[in-house]
């Protein structure tokens, strides 16, 4: 049986398992409120003026406040069914009471019952609310909570149906008791309902400071809208009152009215249920869903304003309760998946509870006020309503904006992937513990600990400097003598002079190099022993102080000194020469020297040389440094010295690219430089490329991208064009999935096994570009989340990531991709490549003809191994039209599959 209710509902069984007993159990309960609404209404409008109950609202708001802690309270304590049971029981028990009361009449017992039913309704249908989200997903919430609510509908249609031959046939008293027997009965179903839960929120913990919902500026707007809902309704059911007590004083008769009113109500909120909301909600979202009750209420006061009278209030009140019962409850409670379990309890706790029963006490302030300044009157309330409708929608458009920045928040807070966040480390405690670790024998402790006082308070490092310079690792040494160097410290010059003969070579380099930053002055004399010295270490810090530290006028000096080394030295000292004309401002005519360190024998010599091009920036060299990139020796110096030139390369680097005489090699490697040159011209660059021929070359621009904007650079990628990358990796998806699905795979057919997987490969390289690319116009860290989340197996990640699209992404770019990842399946992506793209593929051998005209490279030569080994030899004229290919392994394959279809 549910099996065939999901089929047709399309839902999964375990979801229409969950979704009708969430019906039932809600059904029940909203019978029972009617009940109590039907009962408390009657026995007020009967034994009271109705001006009374702008005091009772004021009333219930101050008790609200004291109930709101109550329930809090409970729901941090025990688990989400549990307190619904816990209410349930005490609802239903209550309820038994005033049944008693009743026939009693005392003077007290219209308003008691009046606010007792205000507060446990509340209480107990914003607990079935919590229960419901604790065990569903966003997604699941989508599909099912349309049906939930259509529970509720019935149920207050059932309540409505009650009350009217009950109020009639016996006293009040037997509606409270049918209420309080409906909720004893459906309270055991709740925990029936738990154990077919997929996934239920963990109870929020105590282990640190708990933070307080309205803190949450999400969570503030989300109480905003509730309070002016609350407020617009108290005033639309006071008018609505008012006219009905001006026209009935029995209370049979008023019970009568109102059990048909609700009757009535619930039918067309019923239909409003089935043939809207869900729709409304997957189509439009729940944002823009949830105004449709504001406006509707905003319409209804403009027509009272214009025309009041019984007629335009009961239309107003009615469809306060339609949309509110149907479209409203189901787009609202969406708005809750995205908090934090723990917050999210908290928030249902304190707006459903607490703010919504505090909203009565402000209707009822906006009541009296309007009362005292202009005598009431339907028009007045109007007005009123009209004002805090205005609000009201400003709260949801707030709501609306605030729901996608939380849908990215919580994919990447259940994203483990993301959940590595910067942390601020500049606190006393944290900063004690790393100069503790500045005397740790561990020369890597140690060296660490400095690198993380750098980055968060550089200037308390210089206080340890004496330490360091004699701590037992060469490696502490060295890098206190950089420290010193590197901030001129002449304070440890006595310190520096005695590093100059440590026993560790690169301490011997470091005391050196701060030796000549803190003298100064003329650096040849004092450098002249390092320089003929026996150790090539100190021979090539010497050469580097020199570089670094002459000034300019003794260029043409230090020209003839490099000169002389690279003549009479070995292979080291060219290497340091190499080396030391990257320090050296420039470029200037020593850096001529860097011409024949270019053109060495040495390998090791000539990739210092193009580093150290780059440093200088010799423009003469560039080409040389591009064409380097294509040598995998050379290639990691190359990129080097090319960043190094930053944006004054970046515009040949994108002429190479767009180049097609440039090897495609080479055209596949300039992206990662220019990935690691963050500015505006290098996304010019890579996007004056457009639909490249090559598929590695255009994974590697879109990798190059993706680098930029993680880096955060300061940098704005054209929107248009990469909408049309996306629309191009769209059509390569549903190419690949229109082939896979006729790509006959089994025993015996291993080229056609190979075949599928490259097309499964296709799809899901596609997929991953797409989102690469939302990731470069949209947050890149929700793009990542919302990518894992649609590849995940969870329910609640897909449906999480699911739900952030829809929202997200703008329409073009959602009508692009959600297609591909929704619950359509391949039958609904298979019917969207067969009409936007029209890939209708009939046949394999249709297929395969397809694939050798419009296939990437791979998937040509591919293709045409199969069409080789299954001998197609109706496919030889496409076979001959790829004996001509561009790309190697198509004109080899094609040759090899033109031989097999020959029978050679």
């Amino acid at each position: 049986m549910i099996a065939v209710i999901a089929r047709h509902l399309k839902l999964e069984p375990d979801e229409a398992r969950r979704a009708i007993s969430l019906a039932v159990v809600l059904g029940a309960f909203t019978a029972s409120y009617t009940l109590t609404k039907t009962a408390r209404d009657a026995l007020f409008l009967a034994q009271l003026p109705v001006t009374v109950l702008p005091y009772v609202y004021l009333a219930i708001g101050v008790l609200a406040l004291v109930t709101t802690q109550l329930h809090a309270r409970l729901t941090r304590r025990f688990s989400a069914p549990g307190s619904l049971v816990a209410i349930g029981l005490v609802s239903a028990a209550s309820l038994g009471v005033f049944a008693a009361v009743v026939p009693l009449r005392v003077s007290w017992l219209p308003i008691a019952l009046y606010m007792w039913v205000n507060l446990y309704g509340i209480v107990l249908m914003a607990q079935f609310w919590i229960f419901a989200n604790s065990i569903s997903h966003t997604r699941e919430a989508k599909r099912t909570f349309g049906i939930v609510g259509l529970g509720g509908i019935v149920g207050g249609l059932v309540g409505g149906a009650l009350a009217a031959p009950l109020a009639q046939m016996t006293a009040l008293a037997s509606l409270l008791a049918t209420a309080g027997i409906l909720i004893a009965l459906a309270t055991p179903l709740v925990l029936a309902t738990r154990c077919h839960a997929a996934v239920e929120a963990p109870l929020p913990t105590d282990a640190g400071p708990e933070t307080l919902p309205l803190q949450h500026p999400y969570v503030r707007w989300l109480a905003l809208a509730a309070l002016c809902s609350v407020v617009v309704g108290g005033v639309v059911d006071y008018q609505f009152k008012v006219e009905l007590q001006q026209r009935f004083d029995d209370p049979q008769q008023i019970a009568t009215f109102l059990g048909q009113f609700y009757m009535f109500a619930n039918l067309a909120a019923i239909g409003l249920q089935l043939f809207l909301t869900r729709w409304l909600i997957e189509r439009a979202g729940a944002g823009w869903s949830a105004t449709l009750l504001p406006f509707g209420l905003v319409a209804g006061a403009t027509g009272v304003l214009f025309a009041p009278g019984v007629f335009s209030s009961t239309l107003t009140r009615a469809w306060d309760h339609i949309a509110r019962m149907s479209v409203n409850r189901s787009a609202t409670e969406l708005f809750y998946f995205p908090l934090e379990p723990g917050m999210r309890r908290r928030a249902k706790a304190l707006i459903d509870a607490g703010l919504e029963r505090l909203g009565d006490a402000f209707a009822g302030l906006l009541i009296l006020a309007v009362t005292f300044a202009a005598g009431g009157g339907l028009r007045v309330m109007a007005i009123a309503i009209l004002a805090v409708g205005v609000v009201w929608v400003i709260a949801w458009l707030g709501v609306r904006s605030g729901y996608v920045r939380e849908l990215g928040r919580n994919l990447r807070r259940n994203n483990l992937e993301l959940r590595r966040e910067p942390v601020s480390l500049r606190e006393a405690t944290l900063l004690a513990e790393m100069t503790n670790l500045l005397s740790h024998p561990l020369g890597r402790v140690v060296t660490q600990a400095i690198e993380l006082l750098l980055e968060t308070a550089p200037e308390s490092i210089e206080a340890y400097l004496g330490g360091l310079l004699e701590h037992d690792s060469p490696e502490v040494r060295a890098r206190a003598l950089s420290l010193v160097r590197e901030r001129r410290l002449a304070t440890w010059s006595g310190r520096v002079s005695a590093l100059m003969t440590d026993p560790d070579g690169e301490v011997r380099v470091q005391a050196l190099a701060a030796h000549c930053a803190l003298e100064g002055g003329d650096p040849f004399e004092p450098m002249e022993p390092f320089l003929e010295s026996l150790d090539p270490q100190l021979r090539r810090a010497a050469v580097n102080c020199l570089a670094e530290f002459a000034p300019a006028p003794f260029e043409a000096r230090l020209t003839e000194r490099l000169t002389r080394v690279l003549r009479e030295g070995v292979r080291s000292d060219r290497i340091a020469v190499a080396e030391a004309l990257g320090r050296h401002p420039g470029p200037s005519a020593v850096h001529e020297l860097l011409g024949q360190l270019l053109r060495d024998d040495d390998r090791e010599v000539r990739r210092t040389a193009l580093v150290s091009a780059g440093r200088v920036g010799r423009r003469v060299d560039v080409p040389l440094l591009i064409e380097a990139l294509a040598t995998r020796e050379f290639r990691e110096a190359a990129h080097r010295g090319l960043i190094a030139m930053g944006e004054r390369v970046v515009g040949t680097l994108g002429d190479y690219l767009t180049d097609s005489s440039v090897s495609l090699e080479l055209r596949q490697i300039i992206p990662r430089v220019l990935g690691d040159i963050p500015t505006q011209e290098s996304v010019n660059a890579m996007f004056r490329v457009r639909e490249p021929e090559d598929t590695r070359l255009d994974y590697r621009l879109l990798k190059a991208e993706n680098r930029l904007r993680a880096a955060k650079a300061p940098v704005q990628f054209p929107r248009a064009l990469v909408t049309e990358d996306i629309q191009r990796d769209v059509r390569q998806f549903l190419f690949a999935l229109a082939h896979y699905r006729v790509c006959p795979i089994g025993v015996g057919r291993d080229a056609e096994r190979l075949l599928a997987i490259v097309l499964n490969e296709r799809m899901e390289q596609a997929l991953n570009r797409v989102f690469r690319r939302l990731a470069l116009i949209y947050p890149a860290q929700n793009a990542l989340a919302a990518y894992h989340g649609i590849l995940s197996e969870q329910s609640r990640a897909r449906g999480d990531a699911l739900e952030y699209l829809e929202n997200a992404l703008a329409p073009e770019h959602r009508a692009l991709v959600l297609p591909l990842v929704d619950d359509s399946g391949d039958a609904g992506r298979l019917a969207l490549a067969r009409t936007r793209y029209g890939f209708a593929i009939d046949s394999f051998e249709q297929s395969l003809k397809q694939i050798l005209e419009l296939g990437d490279p791979w998937l040509k030569a591919v293709a045409l191994h199969v069409v080789g080994k299954r001998q197609h030899r109706d496919l030889l004229g496409d076979v001959e039209r790829n004996l001509s290919a561009l790309d190697t392994r198509v004109r080899e394959t094609a040759t090899w599959a033109q031989l097999a279809l020959l029978g050679g």
